[in-house]
Formats: structure tokens, C-alpha cells, sequence
């Protein structure tokens, strides 16, 4: 396994916890700010044919993000740009994934760069969301940190993954797990195994929630998984092989890091488990040998669908077309979906633009939606509540393969 899918799947197990406009319609420097003739003021990082971002996100971990949303921005701008004007797309700052840091890089994009808008945005902890809102600094990206919603600045396109409280859930994850068990078994149970940690805690409910919601009955439920990983493994396997009234259950989800998704997958088989297992970190072109027999949860369309989704393919080009050596995986995808999101925004609030302007547009009734592919993601709804859909792809060991195409369920609330 390479040292970037390590790397990058370490912060994803967090996603464990997981008037309309539509957008399947993607980079240069400029100086700060400067006069917006229809507006006759100064618009920060606007000019009559520029409009400057800056993305900001755990370089380590999402770096990729960088290219997606790159890869976007470039499409369109060579169509010309939005309204007349074309993203001036000045990179990604890396803020390590701490907090504290993301605070402080986020005032310098904001105070010393001049942005208009913080695409992508893509970590684990985005200490500078409070910044970003205090200065009217709109933001689009990829909610998987719990302090990404709450605001009417920040913009996710799979809803807010984390939402605010914890108290809703989406049930697309079980949704698809109760399709991929098939109609044979009618009444299907599940396992739930989380981390030994506060969010594992939350990860119980949450998946809970969404696994009954969706009609599996739930015959275990722990949080037990040990943070750091080691012990004995088989001693939960087999406690997980007798959940079903001694009997073992029709699935397992596992919320965790990737240690402990691998080392409870290994116990299971080795107890003899042949039923659905499943998580959402191993869905990564670096990881098809490992993910072997696993049923991996993503929140947008896989990239095995190119052929048939029109959207995806889309993707597949506009990122080879800036970086053909740069393998796709999640965060590259989620960097280009941030940055088609914001172009979404843009078109709808007009060549007149400003951050009033902008906000009331996508807070306004505005759907996010490429069809099957990502979406649909309401605002303002979305600030509170992720978007409760997703696919289900499995590895044979060689390719990854859709097991279940991209389904929308619905939001659920969560048992504090």
C-alpha cells in the first residue's frame, strides 16, 4: 500500500459518521481587490474579469483536493468564465490539520490574499470557520469537520457530514447495505462496531439511526474498537459471530481508522463471516487489493460509472486534462465538487457580484444537484443536515465494481 493512501485515508475515517440549480458544468494571479463597475464599491478579490480564491485544507492528508478543484476551474474558464468573469484560482494552503493552524492560514487568505471565496476547503478541522463567517467569507468544500456548518457561509457539497449537535444522521448508508443483502433475507440484521472514543460514541447512534431507518434490525451496537489499534481482535470477532441469536449477523459496519477497519475485516473472515462488510475509507484506487470482499460507502457517484454517467467521465477528463499522472481518489473528487458547487453559486447570483449577493442567491432556496452523481444538497438546510445519499462499490481484489448505484434516502434523527 502506497504512503499517499496511508496518509489520506487516516483522516476519513471521521466520514464514519456520514430555486433549484443544477451543475455539471472548470489558473492565474491578480492583485487584490478592486472596483465592481455594477456596484460602483470595492468587492475583496473581485475585479470586472477575475474573481480570486484560495483553497485551504490538510495538505498531508487531502492535498489532491488542490488538483480537482484545479481541474474544474480550468474548464471553465476556457469557456469563458461566469458572468464575463474568471476564477482566479491561486492554489491551496496547507494548514497540517490542526485547528489553531487552520485558524491562522485562514486569516492570512482572507487579511493578505484578498480572497473573495475559500475554495476548496477540505479538513479535519477547520479552526478558521468562525474567522471565515465574522468576515463574511464565503466557503465551499467538503464538510467533514464538525465546526465546517452552523453558518450561513459555509457551503458542503454532501450537506454538512458532521452536523451541528449530532442530533440527525443520513440512512443512505444503510439504505444501501439493506439493498446489497438482497431481497432474500427479509428481515436483515446488523453489527455496528466504532472506535473506543467520544465521536465512535456518537458513531453508534448515528449509524444506528440510519441502519433501522432503513430496515435492518440492529443486534449489536458497541464502541469497542481500540484507539490506539491493538489487542485481540478475535475475541470481537467472535462476540460479533454470535450477535444474532448465537448466529452471525447479515452485515457489519465498521466506523474507524484504517488499522482497525483492516485488522476487524481480518478477524471476521478468519471466524468464518461471509456476509456484508462494509465502511467508507477504502475506496481508493491505492487500496483495491486490501479492500478486497469489502463493501466500501461513498457519498457521490464512484468513477466506475464514467461510462455510463456523462458527470463523471466530465471529471475524469478535466483532471487528466491538468494532471494526467495524478491518481483520482476522494479527495481529488471532492475538491472538483467543491469548485463545481461554487460555480453553481456563482451563475446563480448574477454578473453583479458581491458576498450579499452571492449568499442570498445560495441561501435561497438553491439546489445543488448533478444527477446520480452528487446532491440533491439544499441550502440552507444543508448547513444543519448532510445530504443523506451515496453508492455502495465493492472490491474483488483486482477493481473496484458498483454494488449499489448512487441512492438518496433521507435524514434521520439521532437517539442522544
Amino acid at each position: 500500500m502506497s504512503t499517499r493512501a496511508v496518509v489520506g485515508i487516516a483522516v476519513l475515517g471521521v466520514l464514519a459518521a456520514s430555486g433549484a440549480a443544477s451543475a455539471t458544468s472548470t489558473t492565474s494571479t491578480t492583485t487584490t481587490s478592486s472596483a465592481n463597475p455594477a456596484q460602483g464599491s470595492v468587492v475583496r478579490g473581485v475585479t470586472p474579469t477575475t474573481i480570486k480564491v484560495e483553497g485551504i485544507g490538510d495538505a498531508l492528508l487531502f492535498g489532491s483536493a488542490d488538483v480537482g478543484a484545479k481541474a474544474r476551474f480550468a474548464r471553465e474558464n476556457a469557456a469563458g468564465g461566469v458572468n464575463g468573469r474568471t476564477i482566479d484560482y491561486v492554489g491551496m494552503r496547507d494548514d497540517q490539520g490542526i485547528g489553531v493552524s487552520d485558524e491562522q492560514v485562514g486569516a492570512q487568505l482572507v487579511e493578505q490574499d484578498q480572497v473573495f471565496a475559500v475554495v476548496p476547503v477540505v479538513t479535519p478541522d477547520l479552526g478558521a470557520g468562525s474567522v471565515f463567517a465574522e468576515q463574511k467569507v464565503p466557503y465551499f468544500g467538503w464538510a467533514v469537520s464538525s465546526n465546517f456548518c452552523g453558518n450561513r457561509y459555509g457551503f458542503g457539497f454532501s450537506g454538512c457530514v458532521l452536523p451541528p449537535g449530532g442530533r440527525v444522521t443520513s440512512d443512505a448508508w444503510g439504505r444501501l447495505v439493506k439493498t446489497a443483502i438482497g431481497p432474500q433475507v427479509p428481515n436483515p440484521t446488523a453489527v455496528i462496531l466504532a472506535e473506543s472514543t467520544p465521536s465512535g460514541r456518537y458513531m453508534v447512534g448515528a449509524l444506528t439511526a440510519a441502519a433501522k431507518s432503513a430496515g435492518l434490525s440492529v443486534v449489536g451496537a458497541v464502541s469497542y474498537l481500540p484507539v490506539p489499534p491493538v489487542g485481540d481482535y478475535g475475541a470481537l470477532a467472535k462476540g460479533v459471530m454470535g450477535a444474532n441469536q448465537g448466529k452471525p449477523p447479515d452485515a457489519v459496519f465498521v466506523a474507524g481508522s484504517y488499522s482497525n477497519v483492516a485488522l476487524m475485516k481480518r478477524a471476521l473472515r478468519d471466524a468464518g463471516f461471509a456476509g456484508v462488510f462494509t465502511d467508507n475509507i477504502e475506496y481508493d484506487p491505492d487500496l483495491v487489493a486490501a479492500a478486497s470482499t469489502s463493501s466500501v460507502m461513498l457519498q457521490t457517484a464512484a468513477l466506475e460509472t464514467a461510462p455510463t454517467n456523462p458527470a463523471v467521465q466530465q471529471l475524469i477528463n478535466d483532471v487528466k486534462a491538468v494532471a494526467p499522472d495524478v491518481p483520482i481518489d476522494q479527495p481529488v473528487m471532492a475538491g472538483y465538487w467543491a469548485a463545481d458547487l461554487f460555480i453553481a453559486a456563482l451563475k446563480r447570483a448574477g454578473k453583479d457580484l458581491t458576498v450579499a449577493s452571492l449568499l442570498k442567491a445560495a441561501n435561497s432556496s438553491f439546489t445543488y444537484r448533478v444527477p446520480d452523481t452528487v446532491g440533491p444538497t439544499k441550502f440552507p438546510t444543508a448547513h444543519r443536515a448532510p445530504t443523506p445519499c451515496g453508492t455502495l462499490v465493492r472490491s474483488d481484489g483486482t477493481a473496484f465494481t458498483v454494488q449499489v448505484p448512487y441512492t438518496c434516502g433521507t435524514v434521520v434523527p439521532v437517539k442522544q
